[in-house]
């Protein structure tokens, strides 16, 4: 298996009147943050056979095979880039690796993000939690509030969705010495300060995902883990190889989840085709629809497109030349679902960089996806 480090990476900064977003696509915190053996479980789960793709050529998937080749081409001469998967009407037309093997599985950091929305999801569609706009405190009675900020009695599940919590949070900054292992660390979140009111600002913050996570542990019964293992991971077919924990023993929900490329195609496809597969409704269409809604006001720039915006843990692109949705890792761990076309992209990308360099690799990536597929 190769385990991706757990850092920080500067994907886009632009700042308005309406719109400040420093976007780094992380684990808990950053570079020095802990990701050790002792909190990345694998211990009882379940590895099912995969998914079994029936595959195609580009050419019979009605692809343009010039571009392809030298989609490919490009790909191969950028040795940061691991593997590029193209799914076309279900069939998985292309699969490219370059040091390793369709079985090999990658920490998907910020990807991770996406998977937890759609557990926010599937827990909403069963009625286990009532609704995005839950308090997120009253999941907490047990959390001392003396001395809390009035302001954040407001919170709700929909603010941590969008990463509008309002706290006070830079995934470039090293958060070692309040993410220790001998502290709660979804206490920890909540006692987080606030730079601006819950709802009003998106500032980029994965412990609000991973609170998350807690969030669904305590209202299932189970752990995050045995909730998705149920209810997303079985019916896709597909099994997390490794995932990590907090010291109190809950799954993180915005990073440290492992997969192989052709899951992660998987769980592309469930968003592809609105929260069914092999007809079967996972997740309500209508949680993947309010997913996908921009929720910022004003767009930025990434690489090649041009209106990026934010969902549910979701990112969209929607234009006239590349309407895509996507899951983001850092070190271009991406699920790219382009509805328009019926097709996913999966890519997998070394992280074993600094973050401006991840950010460049980004750059290169997204710019010869948008040349030559999307």
């Amino acid at each position: 298996m190769l385990k991706g480090s757990v850092v920080a990476c500067r994907v886009a900064a632009i700042s308005n009147l309406t719109f400040v977003a420093f976007v780094l696509l992380t684990g808990i915190g950053c570079h020095s943050n802990p990701s050790s053996s002792d909190n990345a479980s694998t211990s009882n789960f379940v590895y099912r056979d995969p998914y079994a793709w029936p595959t195609s050529t580009p050419a019979a998937a009605g692809l343009d095979t010039t571009k392809i080749a030298a989609a490919l081409d490009e790909v191969r001469a950028n040795s940061f880039i691991f593997s590029l998967l193209v799914v076309r009407n279900d069939t998985l037309v292309v699969e490219y690796y370059s040091r390793f093997q369709k079985d090999n599985d990658f920490e998907i950091a910020s990807a991770s993000k996406s998977f937890t929305s759609a557990l926010i999801g599937i827990a909403i569609d069963k009625g286990i939690i009532r609704s995005v706009q839950d308090p997120v405190l009253g999941f907490f009675p047990d959390f001392d509030t003396t001395g809390l900020d009035p302001r954040k009695r407001s919170w709700t599940l929909e603010q941590f969705l969008t990463m509008k919590s309002g706290i006070d949070w830079d995934e470039n900054a090293d958060h070692t010495s309040l993410f220790t292992d001998n502290v709660n660390w979804m206490y920890t979140t909540l006692k987080l300060p606030l730079k601006y009111a819950p709802g009003t600002q998106f500032i980029y913050t994965t412990p609000n995902v991973n609170l998350l996570s807690g969030i669904i542990t305590r209202t299932s019964g189970m752990s995050t883990y045995d909730f998705a293992e149920q209810y997303l991971f079985a019916p896709l077919k597909i099994s997390v190889r490794a995932w990590l924990k907090d010291p109190q023993g809950v799954y993180a929900g915005g990073t440290g989840m492992m997969f192989t490329p052709r899951d992660l195609a998987r769980f592309g496809q469930l968003y592809l085709h609105n929260g069914t597969i092999d007809g079967t409704q996972i997740v309500s269409r209508q949680w993947i629809q309010q997913t996908l809604i921009p929720r910022n006001t004003s767009n930025l720039d990434w690489a090649d497109l041009q209106s990026v915006n934010y969902g549910y843990l979701w990112w969209n692109n929607y234009d006239t030349r590349d309407s895509l949705f996507m899951a983001a890792g850092f070190g271009c761990e991406f699920i790219f679902v382009i509805p328009a076309k019926n097709m996913i992209i999966v890519t997998i990308g070394d992280d074993n960089v600094t973050s401006n360099q991840a950010s460049i690799n980004q750059n290169v990536l997204i710019g010869i996806l948008s040349k030559y597929l999307f």
